[in-house]
């Protein structure tokens, strides 16, 4: 065996799976699922490298990608275009708010040898040289413009009506439940939402499972002050009366698995209902457990500020502090928690989805949500425990769609999945691979370079670990470069866009 192969095998699983499920892949029966065939281990993200954890910050309603993280200065002067469509704006803004330096400054060169800059709204970024020393950012493009296609693709890397579209969570859910050993109560993938509501745009695809079992829900936070959460999980409606209550719900569970078997000898039939069935009433009796994990200290409120303008509930800060716990917890940890922003004070049209006043609530709301961030992970020897360490932990920042390069209206900005970043902090990432996969062009702000979202839920999935092709989740066509089966496209995925050589 070749020592980069034995260096990948630490982190697969060899045991057979847990006991829920009913989905497994028919090629490794045997297999726990998500773990890597023998026959690909060679593309596998070696178990050193491989993030313990994953948190993900998706900006709710489209981050422009030419004032954060794809800046070029000369874009569009003299023509109102990019960085340059509200620049004496910007500037005064950028005063105003406090931040330091520069409006802009380089970061490394992109796929055509255009130098690009950090823009001005992820100041707290900029701020942190230890962070941008592992930054890998990742041009990404698709063709949906709505909110209500854009979010599911985003999300999950499915389009809206697939019937395998499900969040990259219940992946990670399923693959650390079924690990041997891996059965508990707890979730390992959580999603959290900010409490505002988003009546249409299907943000909620980030907890579907798809043709995953139930079991691999991740579980769904509402991070808000007047959340009932705490309250439901310690069972106020059969206080006084529990043990009588689960006695009949045991009695009824039992009842039910008889009907699976026929002639009431033998093992119960395999059906997917009653196994998700069984794993329910499993969570259900672990929910002392949960409210440990989740206590009613999680959602007291925080206030928060940013560019002059004050809230009394800051749901950024609520979400990175619950994330934080989540990741760091000695017992129970999370694998994977998505963090759903919306920012300090959300634009009228829902989060970070500028239609007007760009500049001024951009401004504000990306550079706290960037801050806020910033506040939990670990800085050069600082060691706190109850922050993010980037050695063991991958951040990701990801959204739906970018804004446009040029103007909407007097203030605003409209949609742009045509040319859009993703990031990837920490983790597998080191200093060798920082840098910017792909290109965007000054013609009309197109990627001219880029990965797909299927193939972004790749990368985090494969950054824990987890093997990325099956009937549940991805096939070789959802990567491209004209690969021709699944090890050219997991080494793809690896090497070219995550810069990971071997």
């Amino acid at each position: 065996m070749q020592r980069r192969t034995f260096l990948k095998t630490a982190g697969v699983a060899t045991a057979a799976g847990a006991a829920f499920s009913v989905l497994r892949h028919p090629r490794r029966a045997q297999a726990a699922w998500g773990d890597w065939p023998a026959d690909k281990l060679d593309a596998m993200i070696p178990g050193d490298r491989q993030a313990q954890s994953v948190l993900e910050l998706y900006m709710y309603g489209g981050m422009n990608a030419f004032d954060t993280f794809y800046t070029v200065p000369k874009w569009g002067m003299g023509k109102e275009l990019f960085l340059n469509a509200y620049l004496p704006e910007t500037s005064a803004r950028f005063q105003s708010c406090g931040y330091p330096g520069e409006l802009s400054e380089a970061f490394a060169d992109d796929a055509m040898g255009e130098t690009v800059h950090l823009g001005p709204w992820i100041s707290a970024l900029r701020a942190r040289p230890d962070i941008l020393a592992r930054m890998r950012i990742v041009v990404q493009r698709h063709d949906l413009l709505p909110h209500e296609g854009a979010n599911p693709y985003a999300l999950t890397g499915s389009r809206l009506g697939s019937p395998r579209l499900a969040g990259v969570g219940a992946a990670i859910q399923r693959h650390f439940l079924e690990q041997p050993g891996g059965l508990r109560a707890t979730p390992y993938a959580y999603v959290l939402y900010p409490g505002v509501e988003f009546p249409t745009d299907n943000v909620r695809a980030a907890s579907a499972v798809g043709f995953h079992p139930g079991s691999a829900r991740p579980l769904s936070v509402t991070v808000d002050p007047d959340s009932q959460l705490g309250l439901l999980l310690g069972r106020p409606a059969v206080a006084g009366r529990r043990e009588q209550f689960d006695a009949a719900i045991d009695h009824y569970l039992r009842a039910y698995q008889q009907r699976f078997r026929p002639g009431g000898k033998g093992a119960p039939t395999r059906a997917a209902e009653r196994s998700n069935y069984e794993f329910a009433h499993f969570a259900r009796n672990g929910a002392a457990q949960l409210e440990s994990v989740l206590p009613a200290s999680s959602f007291q409120p925080i206030a928060g500020e940013a560019c002059g303008d004050n809230e009394a509930v800051d749901k950024p800060a609520m979400q990175a502090r619950l994330a934080a716990n989540l990741l760091t917890r000695t017992t129970d940890r999370a694998r994977y928690v998505q963090w759903i922003d919306g920012g300090l004070r959300p634009n009228g049209a829902g989060g970070h989805d500028t239609h007007d006043n760009h500049v001024y609530d951009a401004s504000r709301n990306v550079g706290h949500t960037m801050q806020a961030l910033v506040d939990i992970i670990n800085e050069p020897g600082e060691g706190d425990p109850d922050k993010l360490d980037l050695d063991t932990t991958m951040v990701v920042i990801n959204t739906e769609f970018g804004r446009t390069p040029f103007r909407q209206g007097d203030t605003g900005l409209n949609h742009w999945p045509q040319g859009m970043v993703n990031v990837f902090i920490g983790g597998p990432v080191s200093a060798k691979e920082k840098g910017i996969y792909g290109a965007i062009t000054e013609d009309q702000g197109f990627a001219q370079s880029y990965i797909s979202p299927a193939e972004n839920r790749m990368l985090v999935m494969m950054a824990l670990g987890i093997y990325p092709f099956s009937s549940q989740t991805f096939a070789v066509g959802d990567v491209a470069g004209g690969v021709k089966d699944e090890l050219a496209a997991a080494t793809r995925l690896a090497q070219v866009y995550l810069g990971l050589k071997a």
